[in-house]
Protein backbone atom coordinates (compact mmCIF):
# COMPACT_ATOMS: atom_id res chain seq x y z
CA UNK A 1 0.00 0.00 0.00
CA UNK A 2 1.16 3.50 -0.70
CA UNK A 3 1.34 6.13 2.02
CA UNK A 4 -1.60 7.89 0.39
CA UNK A 5 -3.78 4.77 0.41
CA UNK A 6 -2.89 4.08 4.05
CA UNK A 7 -3.96 7.60 5.02
CA UNK A 8 -7.20 7.23 3.05
CA UNK A 9 -7.93 3.91 4.78
CA UNK A 10 -7.26 5.40 8.21
CA UNK A 11 -9.50 8.40 7.51
CA UNK A 12 -12.29 6.14 6.32
CA UNK A 13 -11.91 3.82 9.32
CA UNK A 14 -12.02 6.77 11.74
CA UNK A 15 -15.13 8.18 10.06
CA UNK A 16 -16.88 4.80 10.18
CA UNK A 17 -16.07 4.33 13.88
CA UNK A 18 -17.36 7.84 14.68
CA UNK A 19 -20.55 7.11 12.75
CA UNK A 20 -20.92 3.84 14.66
CA UNK A 21 -20.57 5.73 17.95
CA UNK A 22 -23.39 8.07 16.87
CA UNK A 23 -25.63 5.19 15.80
CA UNK A 24 -24.98 2.87 18.74
CA UNK A 25 -25.13 5.43 21.55
CA UNK A 26 -27.43 8.07 20.04
CA UNK A 27 -24.91 10.84 20.58
CA UNK A 28 -24.08 13.87 18.47
CA UNK A 29 -21.38 13.84 15.84
CA UNK A 30 -19.39 16.29 17.98
CA UNK A 31 -19.56 14.09 21.07
CA UNK A 32 -18.63 10.99 19.06
CA UNK A 33 -15.70 12.80 17.45
CA UNK A 34 -14.47 14.04 20.82
CA UNK A 35 -14.77 10.57 22.36
CA UNK A 36 -12.89 9.04 19.43
CA UNK A 37 -9.98 11.47 19.30
CA UNK A 38 -9.57 11.62 23.09
CA UNK A 39 -9.27 7.85 23.37
CA UNK A 40 -6.08 5.86 23.66
CA UNK A 41 -7.69 3.29 21.38
CA UNK A 42 -7.84 5.75 18.47
CA UNK A 43 -4.10 6.32 18.76
CA UNK A 44 -3.49 2.57 18.64
CA UNK A 45 -5.75 2.22 15.60
CA UNK A 46 -3.99 5.01 13.74
CA UNK A 47 -0.56 3.60 14.61
CA UNK A 48 -1.64 0.16 13.36
CA UNK A 49 -0.87 -1.47 16.68
CA UNK A 50 -2.37 -4.89 17.51
CA UNK A 51 -4.20 -4.98 14.19
CA UNK A 52 -7.09 -3.05 15.73
CA UNK A 53 -7.81 -1.50 12.33
CA UNK A 54 -8.89 -5.01 11.24
CA UNK A 55 -11.65 -5.17 13.86
CA UNK A 56 -15.21 -4.18 13.02
CA UNK A 57 -16.22 -0.55 13.34
CA UNK A 58 -18.94 -1.39 15.87
CA UNK A 59 -16.54 -3.40 18.01
CA UNK A 60 -14.04 -0.53 18.06
CA UNK A 61 -16.82 1.98 18.76
CA UNK A 62 -17.80 -0.13 21.78
CA UNK A 63 -14.22 -0.15 23.08
CA UNK A 64 -13.92 3.61 22.61
CA UNK A 65 -17.28 4.25 24.29
CA UNK A 66 -16.28 2.15 27.31
CA UNK A 67 -13.00 4.04 27.51
CA UNK A 68 -14.87 7.35 27.24
CA UNK A 69 -17.32 6.38 29.99
CA UNK A 70 -14.44 5.33 32.25
CA UNK A 71 -12.65 8.64 31.71
CA UNK A 72 -15.86 10.52 32.59
CA UNK A 73 -16.14 8.55 35.86
CA UNK A 74 -12.54 9.33 36.75
CA UNK A 75 -12.94 13.05 36.10
CA UNK A 76 -15.78 13.32 38.65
Amino acid sequence: MTEESILAFQASKSANIIKSLCDLYKISLQEATDAYYQSDTSELIEEGIADLQCRSDKYLATLIWEEHQESLKQSK
